[in-house]
This record gives structure tokens, sequence and C-alpha cells, in this order.
């Protein structure tokens, strides 16, 4: 029992524990957003993988060989049957030597680790699965036996840079509720009935030319004319997690791109800040008549004292009338992450409506 204790931990480790080794090259996912970092030694290969996107990695001397996989997941999905999806398709005659429960990055999940016999040598399968949402994310290693602590410290090092994406979008087969073409009162038919916002309260501001709906939770907390702004009151002020939606006069920008760096520069003092996430974006629940509205989206983290912050900003263009809606995402990194799955419903449940 000793040595499969002793065995077990040590697969976990390759994925968990923080190691420091100089890394260079940041890979950000262009469609779900996940990001990591790997040896500037290491060759790395973005692709897609029918409707999954992976991020491969290899050793210089092509020994070790590991993989980031998110993948677009429908709503009866579950940790288990991703885990066994994955090993299935990897190795279906693997042995499996354990799993426990894990958070990497704040994202709550399990580990596992397998045996195999592959192309005549054995091999250790090590593999973080986790479900973000729509979202399911699968870290995994392959390493022959015999190679196993050679890369072990490399493959901590890499797995602890990761951070899991922020998606805005609907689980497979599915499609985002239809655009309303009036305000509906906060108890209609339409609220109640429609999964998405199941438990939620409708807050519609016709004067700003959308409806909000919230978990009962996160009330309105900074009052403001052109904005709203909707925090998780639990925490105090400084520490509280928000979501705010500002609208803009058309003329406020020439263009998307110039809306995004003035957003931007609103950022450029705040210590430690770091940009990611940079490029177009549009999602289903940001459209006007039908036609889904140009978007654009970027990530900041930052420090706000000691704490790291993490603000998710998204600038989208209204035309008629002519208005930009600018959403941002923001708070304390850790405690964002914890709340990710309700944050993530509710921007998933704005709707655009005409302006009163």
């Amino acid at each position: 029992m000793r040595a499969f204790n002793v065995f077990l931990s040590a697969v976990f480790a390759i994925l968990l524990v923080p190691v420091e080794r100089a890394l260079a090259e940041t890979h950000t996912d262009p469609i779900f957003g996940f990001k990591i970092t790997t040896p500037d030694t290491w060759q790395s290969l973005q692709m897609d993988d029918g409707t999954d996107r992976v991020l491969q990695m290899q050793s210089p001397d092509g020994n070790a060989f590991g993989e980031v996989r998110a993948v677009h997941l429908s709503r009866d999905v579950s940790l288990e049957s991703l885990r066994e999806a994955f090993i299935s398709t990897i190795s279906p005659e693997a042995i499996l030597v354990g799993s426990q429960a894990e958070t990497l990055s704040g994202l709550p999940g399990e580990v596992s680790a397998w045996t195999a016999d592959m192309d005549g040598q054995q091999v250790i399968i090590g593999g973080f699965f986790a479900i973000d949402g729509p979202v399911g994310y699968v870290l995994w290693t392959v390493t022959a036996r015999q190679n196993f602590d050679a890369y072990s410290d490399d493959f901590d090092k890499i797995f602890d840079t990761f951070l899991p994406g922020y998606v805005i979008g609907t689980y497979a087969g599915e499609t985002a509720p239809p655009v309303v073409d009036t305000i509906p009162p906060a108890q209609t038919s339409n609220f109640d009935q429609a999964e998405l916002f199941k438990n939620l309260v409708a807050e519609p501001h016709p004067e700003l030319g959308f409806v909000f709906v919230r978990y009962d939770a996160w009330h309105p907390d900074q009052p403001a004319p052109y904005a709203l702004r909707v925090g998780l009151m639990e925490y105090p002020p400084e520490m509280r997690p928000s979501i705010v939606i500002e609208a803009l006069a058309g003329e406020a920008y020439a263009s998307l791109q110039a809306g995004i760096a003035d957003l931007k520069s609103q950022l450029m003092d705040a210590p430690g800040v770091q940009f990611d996430q940079d490029g177009p974006h549009q999602i289903e629940n940001m459209s006007e008549n039908g036609q889904l509205m140009d978007g654009w989206s970027f990530g900041a983290s930052y420090l706000h004292g000691d704490v790291p912050f993490r603000q998710l900003t998204f600038l989208f263009k209204r035309k008629d009338p002519s208005v930009f809606y600018a959403i941002y995402v923001t708070g304390p990194q850790e405690i964002l992450m914890q709340h990710q799955p309700e944050m993530l419903r509710m921007l998933q449940a704005i709707q655009i409506v005409p302006f009163q």
C-alpha cells in the first residue's frame, strides 16, 4: 500500500505543485480564452480538434507530451463522463491508479492517474479535469515511466500557470434566448419559463436599452445615470465582485478599437497591469434586430494593494440608436473564480431591448 500511495502522490504532483523555473511563451486561446505558459525550448501547437480547442506541447527531446483541451459541453455532461470520454479515447486499456478532488487556479475539479502500455513501454498518464459552465477542461500529460522524474518539475510549473478562459456562450446544442422586442415585466411567463432565467430576477432598464437579469444576492450598489453596477453584497465594497454595464453615446468613440484603447488607458496606472485576450468578440445575447453587434474584448490582471485583481472588458456597438455598451466584470481574481458560474449566467441573460 505504501508504494501505491507514494506513486499516486507523485502523479498528482505532476499537475499541481508550483516550481520556480524559467518560462517564456504564453499562449492564449482565441476561442475559449484559456491561458498557459510553456518553456521556450518546448514545441507547442494551437489547433482545432473538431469543436475542441487544443494546445499541444512536447519536450525538446520528444520524450514528454502534454495537452490542454477545452471542450464545448452539453448541459448533461458530468465530471466523471468527461474523464471517462478522455481515457477511452487516449488509452481504453489504461488502468486507473486513483482520483481525488483538487482545485487548480481557483477552478474545482479532480486529478486522475493511469498506467498504460503504449508502443511496448509502460507510461504514466495524469490528468486534471474540470467543468466551468459550458466548457470542460482537460489538462493531461503522458510520459514513459522511466522518464517521469525527469519531467515532473517542468509539468509542475507549466500547469501552475494555467488560467481558465472567461467564455460567454451557451451549452452545446442550445441557443441563447431570443431577443425580446418589448420590455417584459419582472415576472412575465417568458422569464419564469426560460431555463436561463430560472431563479434570477429581471431588472429592466429601458432608459439604457437593456434588461439585466441577476441573482437575488447580487444588488445594484453604485447608482449612476448611464450605468448599472451589480455586486455580490456578502463582500465589502473594496473586495466585491461586480458586473458593470455602461451605455455610452455613439459619438463617444470613432470605432471599437478607439474605444478599447481608451478603456485600456484607464487601467494603465494600475500596479503590475498586464493585458490579454484582446480581440473581436460577438455573443448571441448582444444582438440588435437579430443581428450580432460588433464587439471587442480584453482581459487585464493587476494588483490592488497586495491582492491580485482581474477585469474583463467587453465593448459592443449598437446602431439604432447609436450606442456603445461597455461591460466590465471585475474583482479579486480568486473571488471571481469562485463565483464565475453565476456571473457567466447573468452575462448570458443580458437582453438588448428598445429604448423607452
